[in-house]
């Protein structure tokens, strides 16, 4: 089991701070509370201690659902992935790393220098490769099955996904039905529904509206906790747009509708994993583009981070993701800068590995450099390493001031684990540069890129899965397709 980096140095808010905004995010969910255009979330609130105004569809929390629900919810537990070996123990403060994020539509062609419509070919080349890179922890979308029906190309997306990896996988929420067929997906691939409830290793990413609602897309959460997956629930008020202009206020919005989730889940079934995940994206008022590297942004994330260690409950943010459009420098530093404040500011799960364009569309080399990068982050987490400064003193004393600490024991004994040897960015001369083809990082990543899908295929499954995946499929994408022939649209059939 991997149990990541230590994060959680950086901190912006005061403990002062942060109990304000707990208190003002209890205040809203009080008053004016959470509109609900789900039923059955009313039903499952009003049953649970909420004030439910039926008129207004509004659910109104007192302080002590909220403080319950902290009670119950785990402060540690593991995320499991098909294969033990790519077990996380999430908890405040630990970090790790994944790819991808829900269905970008487009993706980044190396060939052309472009994006285009993705395929289902690229799902499955997508997967393959977050499979074979060390520093990918959990699995999400790097693009959609563009090749399929927009109606159901998220159930050849996960068929994808499922086929190619043994790592913890994040699906998103399009309702309890959509859930309850991604989760049968999951069971089969794991030989069994026992199995699966033992090992859950799908997250349920559920994403309200803001400001301050939720919609029956919301209701796969009641799917998830049935099967004991944990939530995921990410809020993402633009800031200026669906929440305020001011980073503090945003917080305070942001935190309240994830706590709202966070009720949720705990009423439903107590004890179920939860992870506190309110984005705080913003919105570029020239552009009317929505950031994913921002500066503010990336301030935001950290607050987010240092609430869920207030919280005693892990993370997920983006961080990784980029407005570049190209796997360049100006992506390697916005990437570089939003993963490595992650990793300071302790978020556990930090996403987007591999996207560029605001998460508009994925790139396979962007992955194999975001992964380069996470191995950078983990030497400078690692600090300083302690050691017997007695016995450092007595080498120095050896090697004395004529000597070389080139030809002393210590230094062959020590230097592959106090050095840092980067594998893509490697260190050459200009002269082993230019003779191996003066090569741009974008040229060495792609050749990166197809030396491991060369070497790697779809990930082992139980005998029979693979025929009881085809059924699922098969039957999910009839089921939504009679939706959609119905004229009913599938976003409001789910519950």
């Amino acid at each position: 089991m991997k149990t990541g980096l230590r994060g959680g140095w950086l901190n912006y808010l005061s403990h002062d701070d942060m109990e304000r905004i707990h208190c003002a995010a209890l205040a809203l969910l009080e008053n004016p509370g959470v509109v609900s255009d789900s039923e059955v979330i009313l039903d499952i609130l009003e049953h649970n201690g909420a004030r439910v105004n039926r008129e207004a569809h509004t659910a109104h929390l007192p302080a002590e659902l909220v403080e319950n629900a902290l009670k119950t919810a785990p402060a540690s537990f593991v995320l499991y992935g098909r294969d033990p070996t790519n077990d996380l123990l999430l908890e405040a403060g630990r970090v790790y790393y994944g790819m991808g994020g829900t269905s970008e539509p487009f993706f980044w062609d190396y060939f052309t220098g472009k994006p285009r419509a993705p395929t289902t070919a690229d799902m499955v080349a997508a997967t393959r490769l977050g499979q074979a890179l060390p520093n990918v922890d959990f699995i999400m979308a790097l693009c959609s099955a563009g090749d399929k029906p927009k109606d159901v190309a998220f159930f050849y997306k996960y068929d994808a996904i499922f086929r190619n990896t043994t790592k913890p996988v994040v699906v998103s929420s399009l309702g309890q039905r959509a859930v309850a067929r991604f989760l049968e997906m999951a069971v089969a691939v794991s030989g069994g529904e026992d199995e699966f409830r033992r090992r859950p290793w799908v997250v349920v990413y559920v994403t309200p509206v803001s400001p301050l609602r939720v919609t029956p897309l919301n209701e796969g959460i009641v799917e998830a906790t049935h099967y004991g997956c944990p939530i995921q629930y990410s809020p993402a008020p633009l800031m200026g747009i669906t929440g305020p202009t001011n980073l503090r206020g945003e917080l305070i919005q942001a935190t309240a509708e994830a706590l709202f989730g966070l009720v949720l889940s705990q009423v439903i079934k107590p004890g179920t994993p939860f992870i506190f995940a309110p984005h705080t994206p913003v919105m570029d008022m020239r552009t009317m583009q929505v950031t994913y590297a921002s500066a503010e942004q990336a301030v935001g994330r950290a607050a987010v981070a240092q609430l869920g260690r207030y919280y005693n409950l892990p993370t997920f943010n983006t961080g990784a993701g980029v407005e570049a459009k190209l796997p360049d420098a100006a992506a390697a530093a916005e990437a570089m800068m939003g993963m490595l404040l992650n990793a300071l500011s302790g978020m556990t799960l930090t996403q987007c590995m591999g996207t560029l364009a605001s998460g508009m569309y994925g790139s396979l080399e962007m992955l194999v450099i975001c992964d380069e990068m996470v191995r950078m982050i983990a030497r400078v987490m690692q600090g300083v390493p302690a050691e017997d400064e007695a016995r450092l003193v007595e080498i120095i004393r050896q090697v004395g001031h004529r000597g070389s600490f080139l030809e002393h024991d210590y230094t062959a004994q020590h230097f592959r684990q106090e050095l840092f040897f980067p594998v893509l960015f490697a260190r050459q001369t200009i002269t082993q540069w230019i003779e191996k083809g003066a090569k741009s990082i974008m040229d060495v990543a792609h050749e990166r890129v197809q030396e491991i899908l060369a070497a790697t295929g779809p990930a082992p499954l139980p005998d029979g899965a693979d025929e009881v995946l085809d059924q699922i499929l098969r039957q999910a994408v009839h089921e939504f397709q009679a939706l959609v022939a119905t004229k009913r649209v599938y976003t409001d059939e789910l519950s």
